[in-house]
């Protein structure tokens, strides 16, 4: 290979989990990476988790399946890249509260099945007893899925950063993108000039205004988020599930003696944290009636990058954007994503077919959301 010092086949913009994947992906498979990242691996969005992903989303099966086609290579990380996650199983569970509710959702499960999903229709007590801190009384239905899990995110970013190394790849950080051509794959940073046969956006909430410096737009935009903690609730290790409930929002897991809480309202307005805070506060009691009055704690604060559709957009841009490819937006959900977006892009750069339809995380379909 000629040397390539200040060129290469592949320039990701982004050193996140997706961004690490990509590389991983593309140099296994034998493609010419560069990775710039404006900071230091992984220590933007895909710190700020909950460090647990999920497979089941319900009511996206596409996300569902990007998920799903993920488990594998988790699954095998430790043997392959002789990283060890920490996975630890957790299972989800989705706390459906109204008929209309229980409805919609068991409607969908056939579609996540087909996808791969492991889900069953729980009844009130079967829920209870998966989640003992749960009040009957206030449930129509759950669906449990058991493979959710925590992990080490930092543990996934290094060890797929690692391994793209090995396989050749450049990773440079402390390197901010200041200006793209898009035209001719000229990238201007803070180190001096790139240029790339091809580009990816790969840089989570700051997607958008990198693809700005290339004259395109992607609606992908940064939105304040934080998760809490409640005080002790019991004098052992509460131990509960991922349990979510779709209509308010809300998310726990057990914490210790308590819960890691979280609400998923997703505005594009700032400022709201006071009003966010409040209804946390004000949810938390309505589901879980034993830890009425245990009061909540900032746990930590940070930016998720958000989309219309509130689904990742991955994809390539057309005409003059043609050599740009992107991946960003996941919503929170870029651990759980990370493996099959890295391979999607590998085979979007080599002109071959995804192994997902891309039509839920397209342009096209964003644009439409947000005009919508």
């Amino acid at each position: 290979m000629p040397d390539r010092k200040n060129s290469t086949e592949l320039l990701i913009i982004g050193g996140g989990v997706i961004g690490v994947s990509i590389a991983y992906h593309c140099a296994k498979a034998g493609i010419d990476v560069l990775l710039l990242e404006k900071d230091q691996f992984g220590t933007a969005t895909t710190a700020q988790t909950a460090r647990a992903f999920r497979t089941y989303f319900p009511k996206k099966p596409h996300d569902t399946e990007l998920a799903v086609r993920s488990l594998p290579e988790f699954n095998a990380f430790a043997a392959t890249m002789n990283t060890d996650l920490g996975l630890k199983h957790l299972g989800l569970l989705t706390v459906l509260t109204s008929p209309e509710q229980a409805a919609e959702i068991e409607a969908l499960l056939p579609a996540h099945r087909e996808v791969g999903a492991d889900v069953q229709l729980l009844t009130p007590a079967q829920a209870v007893e998966y989640n003992p801190w749960l009040d009957a009384g206030t449930i129509e239905a759950a669906v449990w899925s058991p493979e959710c899990y925590r992990v080490a995110p930092e543990a996934l970013v290094k060890g797929y950063a690692d391994a793209a190394t090995t396989l050749g790849a450049r990773l440079l950080t402390g390197t901010e993108v200041t200006g793209i051509d898009a035209r001719t794959g000229q990238v201007s940073t803070t180190a001096g000039e790139f240029t790339a046969d091809a580009l990816v956006i790969a840089a989570g909430p700051w997607g958008g205004d990198v693809a700005k410096l290339a004259g395109m737009e992607l609606p992908v935009w940064g939105q304040f988020a934080e998760l809490l903690y409640t005080d002790p609730i019991c004098d052992h290790d509460t131990d509960t599930p991922f349990t979510f409930h779709p209509v308010s929002g809300l998310k726990t897991m057990g914490r210790g003696k308590g819960f890691l809480v979280g609400l998923e309202r997703i505005s594009k307005q700032e400022g709201m944290r006071d009003v966010w805070f409040e209804a946390a506060v004000d949810e938390l009691p309505k589901w879980y009636p034993k830890a009425a009055g245990a009061k909540l704690h900032s746990a930590w604060t940070g930016t998720l990058d958000v989309t219309p559709t509130k689904s990742a957009l991955i994809g390539q841009g057309a005409g003059e954007h043609q050599r740009i490819l992107f991946a960003a937006g996941f919503t929170g959900h870029g651990l759980a994503h990370a493996p099959t977006a890295g391979r999607i892009v590998r085979d979007l750069y080599r002109g071959a077919k995804p192994e997902v339809d891309l039509t839920p995380f397209s342009l096209a379909t964003n644009q439409a959301q947000k005009t919508a």
